[in-house]
Protein backbone atom coordinates (compact mmCIF):
# COMPACT_ATOMS: atom_id res chain seq x y z
CA UNK A 1 0.00 0.00 0.00
CA UNK A 2 1.87 3.53 -1.29
CA UNK A 3 -0.50 5.47 0.33
CA UNK A 4 -2.11 6.15 3.94
CA UNK A 5 -5.29 5.43 5.14
CA UNK A 6 -8.64 7.78 5.36
CA UNK A 7 -8.48 8.30 8.86
CA UNK A 8 -4.62 9.26 8.92
CA UNK A 9 -4.94 12.55 6.75
CA UNK A 10 -4.61 14.71 10.41
CA UNK A 11 -1.47 12.93 11.33
CA UNK A 12 0.38 13.31 7.86
CA UNK A 13 -0.67 16.63 8.22
CA UNK A 14 1.07 17.10 11.67
CA UNK A 15 4.37 15.73 10.27
CA UNK A 16 4.13 17.50 6.43
CA UNK A 17 4.66 20.31 8.94
CA UNK A 18 7.43 19.27 10.57
CA UNK A 19 8.77 18.30 7.69
CA UNK A 20 8.52 21.43 6.03
CA UNK A 21 10.01 23.65 8.68
CA UNK A 22 12.81 20.85 9.33
CA UNK A 23 12.15 20.18 12.84
CA UNK A 24 11.51 15.90 12.46
CA UNK A 25 12.02 14.55 15.37
CA UNK A 26 14.73 11.83 15.76
CA UNK A 27 12.76 9.26 17.50
CA UNK A 28 8.96 8.67 17.44
CA UNK A 29 6.96 6.59 19.10
CA UNK A 30 3.53 5.81 17.06
CA UNK A 31 0.86 4.03 19.37
CA UNK A 32 -2.76 3.31 19.09
CA UNK A 33 -4.96 -0.07 19.06
CA UNK A 34 -4.18 -3.06 16.45
CA UNK A 35 -5.14 -3.14 13.28
CA UNK A 36 -5.27 0.41 12.69
CA UNK A 37 -2.94 0.87 10.26
CA UNK A 38 0.16 2.63 12.25
CA UNK A 39 2.55 0.37 10.31
CA UNK A 40 0.86 1.03 6.96
CA UNK A 41 1.47 5.13 7.91
CA UNK A 42 5.35 4.22 9.21
CA UNK A 43 6.14 2.97 6.04
CA UNK A 44 4.73 5.68 3.64
CA UNK A 45 6.17 7.97 5.93
CA UNK A 46 9.78 6.36 5.69
CA UNK A 47 8.88 6.46 1.97
CA UNK A 48 8.69 9.81 2.10
CA UNK A 49 11.40 11.04 4.39
CA UNK A 50 13.81 9.06 2.37
CA UNK A 51 12.69 10.66 -1.14
CA UNK A 52 14.96 12.44 -3.24
CA UNK A 53 12.54 14.15 -5.21
CA UNK A 54 9.78 14.81 -2.90
CA UNK A 55 6.02 16.84 -4.31
CA UNK A 56 5.36 19.89 -2.29
CA UNK A 57 3.06 18.39 0.14
CA UNK A 58 6.28 16.08 1.07
CA UNK A 59 5.09 12.52 -0.32
CA UNK A 60 7.44 10.41 -1.80
CA UNK A 61 7.45 11.10 -5.95
CA UNK A 62 7.57 6.82 -6.42
CA UNK A 63 10.08 7.02 -9.35
CA UNK A 64 13.43 8.52 -8.08
CA UNK A 65 16.27 6.10 -7.20
CA UNK A 66 15.21 5.96 -3.70
CA UNK A 67 11.63 5.23 -3.95
CA UNK A 68 12.87 2.67 -6.31
CA UNK A 69 15.10 0.89 -3.86
CA UNK A 70 12.66 1.45 -1.27
CA UNK A 71 10.02 -0.67 -3.14
CA UNK A 72 12.47 -3.20 -4.02
CA UNK A 73 13.43 -3.36 -0.32
CA UNK A 74 17.03 -2.87 -0.79
CA UNK A 75 16.80 0.64 0.30
CA UNK A 76 20.33 0.95 1.90
CA UNK A 77 19.46 3.54 4.05
CA UNK A 78 16.13 1.97 5.33
CA UNK A 79 15.88 -0.51 7.89
CA UNK A 80 12.45 -2.70 9.14
CA UNK A 81 12.98 -4.76 12.13
CA UNK A 82 10.47 -7.21 13.37
CA UNK A 83 10.53 -10.56 15.58
CA UNK A 84 11.94 -13.34 13.19
CA UNK A 85 8.99 -15.89 11.92
CA UNK A 86 7.60 -18.14 14.76
CA UNK A 87 9.40 -15.33 17.56
CA UNK A 88 7.87 -13.08 19.76
CA UNK A 89 10.82 -11.71 20.74
CA UNK A 90 13.43 -9.35 18.46
CA UNK A 91 17.03 -10.55 18.36
CA UNK A 92 19.04 -9.06 20.30
CA UNK A 93 22.04 -9.25 17.52
CA UNK A 94 18.95 -7.12 15.02
CA UNK A 95 19.52 -4.28 17.18
CA UNK A 96 22.51 -4.11 17.60
CA UNK A 97 23.60 -4.27 14.04
CA UNK A 98 21.04 -1.66 13.52
CA UNK A 99 22.45 0.31 15.80
CA UNK A 100 25.87 0.04 14.31
CA UNK A 101 24.69 0.99 10.75
CA UNK A 102 23.31 4.17 12.48
CA UNK A 103 26.38 5.34 13.05
CA UNK A 104 27.58 5.54 9.54
CA UNK A 105 26.40 8.63 7.18
CA UNK A 106 23.36 7.31 4.76
CA UNK A 107 24.26 6.38 1.62
CA UNK A 108 21.72 7.91 -1.03
CA UNK A 109 19.71 9.55 1.14
CA UNK A 110 19.88 12.67 3.11
CA UNK A 111 19.15 10.82 6.56
CA UNK A 112 19.03 7.00 7.88
CA UNK A 113 15.09 6.04 8.58
CA UNK A 114 14.18 2.37 10.98
CA UNK A 115 11.02 1.31 11.38
CA UNK A 116 11.14 -0.97 14.53
CA UNK A 117 7.52 -3.07 14.82
CA UNK A 118 6.20 -4.46 17.14
CA UNK A 119 8.33 -2.18 19.74
CA UNK A 120 7.02 -3.88 22.42
CA UNK A 121 9.04 -7.17 21.11
CA UNK A 122 12.34 -5.99 22.52
CA UNK A 123 13.90 -7.08 25.60
CA UNK A 124 15.37 -5.69 28.17
CA UNK A 125 18.99 -6.49 26.21
CA UNK A 126 17.42 -4.71 23.36
CA UNK A 127 16.19 -1.87 24.77
CA UNK A 128 19.20 -1.08 26.27
CA UNK A 129 21.23 -1.29 23.20
CA UNK A 130 18.62 0.75 21.37
CA UNK A 131 18.69 3.73 23.90
CA UNK A 132 22.03 5.31 24.00
CA UNK A 133 21.37 5.62 20.13
CA UNK A 134 18.14 7.27 21.61
CA UNK A 135 20.30 9.60 24.25
CA UNK A 136 22.49 10.54 21.57
CA UNK A 137 21.05 10.94 18.39
CA UNK A 138 22.59 10.96 14.92
CA UNK A 139 21.20 14.15 13.39
CA UNK A 140 20.52 12.18 10.14
CA UNK A 141 18.63 9.70 11.66
CA UNK A 142 14.80 8.69 12.10
CA UNK A 143 13.84 5.88 14.38
CA UNK A 144 9.76 4.88 14.92
CA UNK A 145 8.65 2.21 17.27
CA UNK A 146 5.17 1.04 16.20
CA UNK A 147 3.06 -0.52 19.53
CA UNK A 148 -0.42 -1.12 20.43
CA UNK A 149 1.05 -1.38 23.96
CA UNK A 150 3.29 1.18 24.76
CA UNK A 151 3.22 0.60 28.42
CA UNK A 152 5.23 -2.25 27.53
CA UNK A 153 8.08 -0.38 26.85
CA UNK A 154 10.61 0.59 29.28
CA UNK A 155 9.72 4.07 30.78
CA UNK A 156 13.17 5.45 29.26
CA UNK A 157 12.48 4.30 25.58
CA UNK A 158 9.00 6.28 25.93
CA UNK A 159 10.35 9.23 27.20
CA UNK A 160 13.09 10.41 24.83
CA UNK A 161 10.64 9.16 21.50
CA UNK A 162 7.98 12.03 20.50
CA UNK A 163 4.52 10.05 20.94
CA UNK A 164 2.23 10.22 18.42
CA UNK A 165 -1.59 8.83 18.65
CA UNK A 166 -3.46 6.50 16.28
CA UNK A 167 -6.90 6.57 17.86
CA UNK A 168 -9.49 3.99 16.14
CA UNK A 169 -11.00 5.58 13.20
CA UNK A 170 -15.03 5.97 13.77
CA UNK A 171 -17.66 3.28 12.74
CA UNK A 172 -18.46 5.15 9.79
CA UNK A 173 -14.92 5.37 8.56
CA UNK A 174 -14.30 1.59 9.16
CA UNK A 175 -17.06 0.54 7.89
CA UNK A 176 -16.89 2.97 4.70
CA UNK A 177 -13.49 1.76 4.12
CA UNK A 178 -13.98 -2.10 4.83
CA UNK A 179 -16.97 -1.86 2.27
CA UNK A 180 -14.52 -1.09 -0.63
CA UNK A 181 -11.35 -3.77 0.23
CA UNK A 182 -14.33 -6.77 0.79
CA UNK A 183 -16.53 -8.61 -1.39
CA UNK A 184 -20.25 -7.69 -1.51
CA UNK A 185 -21.26 -11.46 0.18
CA UNK A 186 -18.93 -10.64 2.92
CA UNK A 187 -20.91 -8.86 6.25
CA UNK A 188 -18.61 -5.92 6.98
CA UNK A 189 -20.62 -5.34 10.10
CA UNK A 190 -19.95 -8.94 11.47
CA UNK A 191 -16.24 -8.54 10.79
CA UNK A 192 -15.28 -5.06 12.22
CA UNK A 193 -17.25 -6.06 15.48
CA UNK A 194 -14.94 -9.55 15.92
CA UNK A 195 -12.22 -7.12 15.34
CA UNK A 196 -13.54 -4.30 17.73
CA UNK A 197 -14.03 -1.59 15.34
CA UNK A 198 -10.34 -2.42 13.90
CA UNK A 199 -10.09 -1.84 9.97
CA UNK A 200 -7.14 -3.72 9.40
CA UNK A 201 -7.91 -6.72 11.55
CA UNK A 202 -11.36 -6.83 10.15
CA UNK A 203 -9.99 -7.05 7.07
CA UNK A 204 -7.62 -9.89 7.96
CA UNK A 205 -11.03 -11.97 9.67
CA UNK A 206 -12.61 -11.55 6.37
CA UNK A 207 -10.42 -14.32 4.65
CA UNK A 208 -12.84 -17.55 4.26
CA UNK A 209 -10.56 -19.72 6.46
CA UNK A 210 -10.75 -17.33 9.27
CA UNK A 211 -14.68 -16.74 8.72
CA UNK A 212 -14.86 -20.61 9.15
CA UNK A 213 -12.72 -21.09 12.01
CA UNK A 214 -14.72 -18.40 14.02
CA UNK A 215 -18.15 -20.15 12.99
CA UNK A 216 -16.73 -23.42 14.26
CA UNK A 217 -15.39 -22.09 17.44
CA UNK A 218 -19.02 -20.83 17.88
CA UNK A 219 -20.71 -24.05 17.03
CA UNK A 220 -18.02 -25.98 19.66
CA UNK A 221 -19.04 -23.63 22.31
CA UNK A 222 -22.27 -24.30 21.65
CA UNK A 223 -21.66 -27.95 22.01
CA UNK A 224 -19.73 -27.76 24.99
CA UNK A 225 -22.87 -26.00 26.63
CA UNK A 226 -25.31 -28.88 25.67
CA UNK A 227 -22.79 -31.44 26.44
CA UNK A 228 -21.93 -32.61 23.34
CA UNK A 229 -18.10 -32.13 22.79
CA UNK A 230 -14.94 -32.83 25.63
CA UNK A 231 -13.69 -29.37 26.75
CA UNK A 232 -10.63 -31.01 26.58
CA UNK A 233 -10.19 -32.33 23.18
CA UNK A 234 -11.56 -28.61 22.19
CA UNK A 235 -8.81 -26.95 23.96
CA UNK A 236 -6.21 -28.91 22.08
CA UNK A 237 -7.26 -27.74 19.15
CA UNK A 238 -7.97 -24.18 19.64
CA UNK A 239 -4.31 -24.28 21.16
CA UNK A 240 -2.79 -24.95 18.20
CA UNK A 241 -4.49 -21.73 16.99
CA UNK A 242 -3.17 -18.27 17.46
CA UNK A 243 -4.45 -18.14 21.26
CA UNK A 244 -4.64 -14.12 21.27
CA UNK A 245 -6.96 -14.32 18.07
CA UNK A 246 -9.10 -17.28 19.20
CA UNK A 247 -9.34 -15.59 22.83
CA UNK A 248 -10.44 -12.00 21.03
CA UNK A 249 -12.94 -14.04 19.10
CA UNK A 250 -14.30 -16.09 21.98
CA UNK A 251 -14.79 -12.67 23.50
CA UNK A 252 -16.47 -11.02 21.11
CA UNK A 253 -18.71 -14.23 20.18
CA UNK A 254 -19.81 -14.28 23.95
CA UNK A 255 -20.75 -10.67 24.21
CA UNK A 256 -22.27 -11.25 20.97
CA UNK A 257 -24.35 -14.13 21.92
CA UNK A 258 -25.91 -12.15 24.93
CA UNK A 259 -27.06 -9.62 23.24
CA UNK A 260 -28.75 -11.30 20.84
CA UNK A 261 -26.94 -10.52 17.96
CA UNK A 262 -25.33 -14.28 17.02
CA UNK A 263 -26.97 -15.98 14.13
CA UNK A 264 -27.21 -19.62 15.95
CA UNK A 265 -30.28 -19.72 17.05
CA UNK A 266 -29.72 -21.69 19.81
CA UNK A 267 -27.09 -19.55 21.34
CA UNK A 268 -29.26 -16.62 22.77
CA UNK A 269 -31.94 -19.44 24.64
CA UNK A 270 -29.39 -21.47 25.71
CA UNK A 271 -27.87 -18.44 27.47
CA UNK A 272 -30.78 -17.36 28.94
CA UNK A 273 -30.81 -20.58 31.15
CA UNK A 274 -27.45 -19.25 32.80
CA UNK A 275 -26.96 -16.84 35.53
CA UNK A 276 -25.80 -13.35 33.63
CA UNK A 277 -23.70 -12.97 36.30
CA UNK A 278 -21.81 -15.92 35.78
CA UNK A 279 -21.13 -14.59 32.32
CA UNK A 280 -19.90 -11.55 32.91
CA UNK A 281 -17.82 -13.07 35.28
CA UNK A 282 -16.06 -15.71 32.70
CA UNK A 283 -16.39 -12.70 30.08
CA UNK A 284 -14.25 -10.40 32.34
CA UNK A 285 -11.57 -14.20 32.81
CA UNK A 286 -11.48 -14.50 28.87
CA UNK A 287 -10.04 -10.66 29.01
CA UNK A 288 -7.33 -12.43 31.40
CA UNK A 289 -6.67 -15.01 29.51
CA UNK A 290 -6.00 -12.32 26.70
CA UNK A 291 -3.34 -10.73 28.44
CA UNK A 292 -1.68 -14.42 29.44
CA UNK A 293 -1.72 -15.93 26.19
CA UNK A 294 0.98 -13.40 25.14
CA UNK A 295 3.33 -14.53 27.48
CA UNK A 296 4.89 -18.07 28.23
CA UNK A 297 2.59 -19.75 29.60
CA UNK A 298 1.36 -23.37 28.62
CA UNK A 299 -1.38 -22.36 26.07
CA UNK A 300 -3.55 -25.74 25.95
CA UNK A 301 -3.93 -25.64 29.86
CA UNK A 302 -5.05 -22.30 29.74
CA UNK A 303 -7.90 -23.01 27.49
CA UNK A 304 -8.54 -26.17 29.08
CA UNK A 305 -9.30 -24.27 32.17
CA UNK A 306 -11.73 -21.44 30.86
CA UNK A 307 -13.57 -24.33 28.36
CA UNK A 308 -14.04 -26.68 31.20
CA UNK A 309 -15.53 -23.84 33.86
CA UNK A 310 -17.75 -23.18 29.93
CA UNK A 311 -19.14 -26.17 30.11
CA UNK A 312 -20.31 -26.91 33.35
CA UNK A 313 -22.27 -23.77 32.99
CA UNK A 314 -24.71 -26.26 31.31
Amino acid sequence: MNTILPWQHDIWTGFQQRISQKRMPHALLLYGPEGTGKDIFSRFLAKSLLCSQPDKTGEACGSCPSCNLYEAETHPDFSYLEPEDGKSVLAVGLVRSMVEELSYTPQISARKVVVLNPAESMNRSSANSLLKTLEEPSGDTVIMLVTHNPAKLLPTIRSRCQQVAFPQPSAEDATSWLRGQLDDQVEVDVVLGLAEGAPLRALALSDSDNLEHYNEMGRELLDLLQGRANPIKVAYRWSKHNPTTTLRWMQQWLVAAIRGREPLSLISQTLRQIDQRKLFLFHDKIIEAIALSTTPINKELLFDGLLLEWSRFR
